[in-house]
């Protein structure tokens, strides 16, 4: 039995992590541990530099909402973020009463500087800039306008620990910066985020707001930590069995029945709520878990590089529309602009291969995008986008025979 290509069960947990829940699962004494979330912020914020403080909350989300609540966000205030985003982003803005002003993409997906310029205003109170799939955005255009305009600039590196812009790591080079350690982001933790800042009065500002959080329940920690077990039984069972009706599967149904599975994105936040949950503090069991994958970053991270090289090889023609290859991107994911996505997408799923689909729509996932403040029409470059991207997995349990599976895949599908 062998794990199925799947890009978003659960990619980052390997044999030493599942042993790891399992032994935390039987610890209860380290499940809000405050000691073990402190050694995870210092061994974070020293990736960054000593200058730098990091602390840590449940989740991306509720870090960037402590971040927004902390620079003065409220009612009617713009924040400029792009399109082709997680709807986790506008929701922070959103929960606050503020207004998510979209910018358009540029080519590498992320912030067009132009769109930029010509849309913010004296209504806008921040700018989140995302590096999406681990490409770093055009960081030098957009300080300059925000330099001029005195916004200050929140780096989204949810997808981007360990990258690079030049020379300088990306959540360096904004006035403040965070995190996610979601179950498919570049390290996991199931569920968690982490802030890093150098200025220390807004430091103490975001730590004091941070300090008043109470802590997820009990329930929801033990469902985290269940997460990287049950899906160590789900995974080489998954494709074991007839057609759609496998033994992994129908282990999965029953465990996210039974609430056993969280869920990444919960069904309210698609439709613009705020479950009670976000935000809270990262409790000291998930620190563990973040930890031990914080220490694996490098490892992690070369691994994608040399499965984003395979693609470039492989996938070397006028068919398909790759990025430009730059030593600072550490492609969470490998995206390929194609016409043919969706019918990828579902041919691979019926050979029982889960390839990625950010970003079937501008915000994802959203049941209606005027829910998130969105115009239709005002993004023109993601709107032609969104449902074209094929995502290509470079996650660490992901082989280069795997990898050579799905270039085949592709080529093949493209011929039918």
């Amino acid at each position: 039995m062998t794990r199925p290509i799947a890009i978003s069960l659960s990619p980052n947990a390997e044999k030493d992590d599942v042993t790891l829940a399992l032994k935390i699962l039987f610890s209860p004494r380290r499940w809000f541990d405050i000691r073990q979330t402190e050694k995870l912020e210092d061994e974070f914020a020293a990736l960054f530099g000593s200058s730098y403080k990091a602390f840590a909350v449940n989740s991306g989300r509720s870090a960037l909402y402590l971040i927004l609540k902390i620079i003065g966000i409220n009612d009617g205030d713009e924040v400029a973020l792009q399109a082709l985003t997680c709807v986790a982003v506008p929701n922070s803005i959103l929960w606050l009463k503020g207004r998510p002003l979209y910018i358009d993409v540029d080519n590498s997906f992320n912030m067009d500087p132009k769109d930029l310029n010509e849309k913010i205003s004296e209504r806008t109170k921040a700018i989140i800039v995302q590096h999406t799939f681990g490409i770093p955005a055009d960081m030098e255009k957009i300080l300059k306008i925000a330099e001029k305009r005195k916004i200050p600039v929140i780096e989204d590196c949810a997808l981007s620990l360990g990258g690079k812009y030049g020379n300088k790591l990306l959540g360096t080079l904004g006035d403040i910066s965070f995190f996610s350690f979601g179950r498919d982001k570049v390290i996991s933790s199931v569920f968690g985020g982490m802030i890093i800042c150098k200025n220390k009065k807004l430091y103490m500002e975001l730590l004091r707001e941070r300090d008043k959080l109470d802590y997820p329940s009990l329930f929801w920690v033990i469902q985290q930590l269940l997460h990287p077990i049950l899906f160590g039984i789900i995974l080489p069972l998954y494709n074991l069995g007839y057609g759609k009706l496998t033994i992994g599967k129908i282990l999965l149904y029953i465990s996210q029945r039974l609430g056993l599975l969280s869920k990444a994105v919960f069904p309210q936040e698609e439709l613009g709520q705020k479950p009670k949950v976000f935000p809270t503090k990262l409790p000291g069991a998930l620190s563990v878990l973040a930890l031990t994958q914080l220490r694996k970053l490098d490892k992690f991270n070369n691994h994608r590089k040399e499965i984003a090289n395979i693609y470039f090889q492989k996938l070397k023609s006028p068919n398909y529309k790759l990025q430009n290859k730059n030593k600072g991107i550490i492609w969470i994911r490998f995206p390929v602009i194609e016409d043919k996505a969706k019918k990828i997408y579902e041919y691979a799923k019926g050979k029982g291969i889960l390839l990625g689909d950010w970003y079937k729509q501008v915000v994802v996932p959203v049941k209606n995008l005027q829910l998130v403040g969105y115009d239709f029409g005002s993004c023109p470059k993601a709107e032609k986008l969104a449902g074209n991207i094929l995502n290509l997995p470079t996650y660490p349990n992901l082989n280069k025979k795997d990898a050579m599976t799905i270039v085949q895949l592709i080529k093949s599908c493209r011929n039918l």
